[in-house]
């Protein structure tokens, strides 16, 4: 029998349990409203720190991507954003307004263009402070959105928003060069709500989906992966038409002969050639499903079944033809490098907001280490990706056009820093400092058609420039040891810089910007309708 004391807890216990369940359900609702206030609270704006006006940069080495030397001894005179005058000893003490850049001793190379990134919603609090603090002032964005907005990616209205920031100052960002349209890849990635013609099955959905491009004003129609030939064909046909450029990867399905003859603008990634110089390349395209015998066993075959001579007459096909390569070779590097703890914990590892580094890029790197040891006394991972470097230096020798790309915000591709590990990347597989240098600077601007404005340090031209403590074309690395930046009408020196990384960085951080990115990844018909397939 229970004690009077005991009788009276057990008849106090409803009441007990009932404030309880009432303190719970409170904290419960505090912890909501404090959660839909993170959720909706606007992020932070990137600071701004950079001082506008005319400049005049003394005694400095321009190095000359045009006419490949480095010209010592320089001033520069840039006024409304532009470079006024260059000579070998401009007038300018005295002059109001005029603030003197000391350039002794430092070398001045053109703005850098990474041509393969993926922007976001929070690329103002992510993508946009690494790219300017990493010398990037020129981006080609290689997302899209399927005919309305997105919570997750970045789309048209968001891109539109930011080119107008940057013209009125409100806003400091890359300038957008290009822009494509979301990734063409037949049944597969299409949002439920999107239009039908989104799929591409047929030459009336190709001519439909082309005219709605054109009218959203996208520069690019990007082909992916599962675009099949009768469609690949009308897309090309369609777009030449409406004078869109077309772009992006060789279908599976897709010869690179006839990628070359559709006139492809550009082919994405570094596999290509390791494809299509397999000499089974025929056999792999014909398979009811290419993408699923795309296994460890076939990526071991694509190594011992190359086919050199073949790959000789494809690379001097390309080279005669109209289409670049953007080879993006640290997609291949992350495989290759997966299980090398020193590659895994990478410093920069503090921009990359935490929801993508321990929920996306380690797990991603699991995977290529699991997946690795399926080949037993062989890393194919690595044997890829030498191979690959080798097929790029050929190619450049043969003289295919190669613009630096880096897919940014790919696994361990990070954001702004990449335009430099890919330059290196491209010197590591045969390419000179000057040429790698040239491929993310007025290669990149011809491949855009804006050399005329961008892309080398030369009278007219809008002052988009680094200064440099060290020559590149000694280490190509050196062009991460900036000293400061000429960008948009503005001069930021190295403590500007480092308060837009100390922002990246605090953002990366930040529960609230992490919050906000996965909810907004939740939300987005992108995320849901390309991670089903």
């Amino acid at each position: 029998m229970k004690t009077s004391q005991e009788r009276r807890v057990f008849r106090a216990r409803p009441g007990l349990i009932r404030k309880l369940l009432a303190i719970v359900a409170g904290l419960s609702l505090a912890l909501s409203v404090v959660l839909v206030a993170l959720l909706n609270w606007p992020l932070p704006e990137m600071p701004r720190p950079g001082i506008g006006g005319a400049f005049l940069v003394r005694n400095v080495a321009i190095v000359d991507v045009v006419n490949d030397h480095i010209v010592p001894g320089r001033d520069v005179l840039v006024r409304n954003g532009r470079i006024d005058s260059i000579g070998a000893s401009l007038p300018g003490s005295g002059q109001a307004g005029l603030v003197v850049v000391d350039g002794s001793g430092k070398f001045l190379i053109p703005g850098l263009w990474d041509m393969h990134v993926h922007s976001l919603k929070i690329s103002p609090q992510y993508t946009h402070p690494l790219s300017i603090a990493n010398g990037i002032t020129g981006v080609r964005e290689m997302w899209g959105c399927p005919a309305h907005p997105d919570s997750f990616v970045a789309c048209g209205e968001d891109i539109k928003r930011w080119r107008a920031g940057l013209r009125d100052h409100s806003h400091l960002a890359p300038r957008y060069i290009m822009r494509s349209s979301y990734a063409i890849n037949g049944e597969q990635g299409v949002p439920v709500a999107a239009p039908e013609y989104f799929k591409a099955r047929n030459a009336g959905e190709a001519r439909a989906l082309v005219a709605h491009l054109v009218a959203d004003g996208v520069d690019l129609l990007k082909t992916y992966t599962h675009v099949s030939v009768m469609a690949y064909d009308a897309l090309a046909a369609e777009a030449s038409k409406q004078g869109l450029l077309f772009a992006g990867h060789v279908p599976v399905r897709v010869s690179l002969e006839q990628v070359l003859a559709a006139g492809q603008h550009s082919v994405e990634h570094p596999r290509v050639f390791l494809f299509d110089c397999y000499r089974g390349a025929a056999e792999f395209r014909a398979l009811p499903d290419p993408a699923a015998a795309y296994t460890i066993d076939m990526r071991a075959r694509f190594i011992d079944e190359h086919d050199p001579v073949r790959c000789a007459d494809l690379m001097a096909a390309m080279a005669a033809s109209d289409t670049w390569w953007v080879p993006t070779l640290q997609v291949l590097r992350m495989s290759a490098l997966a299980g090398d703890p020193e590659f895994r914990e990478d410093p920069r590892q503090r921009y990359i907001p935490f929801i993508f580094w321990e929920g996306l890029w380690r797990w991603d790197a699991d995977r290529a280490v699991t997946e690795a040891r399926q080949a037993p006394g062989r890393d194919v991972h690595a044997e890829l990706y030498r191979l690959a470097l080798d097929n790029l230096r050929q190619a450049h020798r043969a003289g295919v056009r190669i613009a630096a790309g880096t897919d940014s915000g790919d696994t361990y591709v990070f954001p702004g820093f990449a335009i430099h590990d890919e330059l290196a990347e491209l010197v590591r597989a045969g390419l000179s400092p000057m040429d790698a240098l040239r491929s993310a600077t007025i290669d990149a601007a011809r491949f855009s058609g804006k050399d005329r404005e961008y892309g080398s340090i030369e009278t007219g031209k809008f002052a988009d420039m680094i200064l440099l403590d060290a020559n590149p074309l000694a280490d190509i690395r050196s062009t991460s040891k900036i000293a400061g930046l000429f960008f948009n009408g503005q001069y930021l020196d190295r403590g500007a810089l480092d308060k837009l990384l100390a922002f990246a960085e605090d953002q990366a951080g930040s529960l609230r910007t992490n919050l906000q990115l996965l909810w907004g990844a939740l939300r987005s018909s992108v995320v849901w309708a390309q991670a089903a397939d």
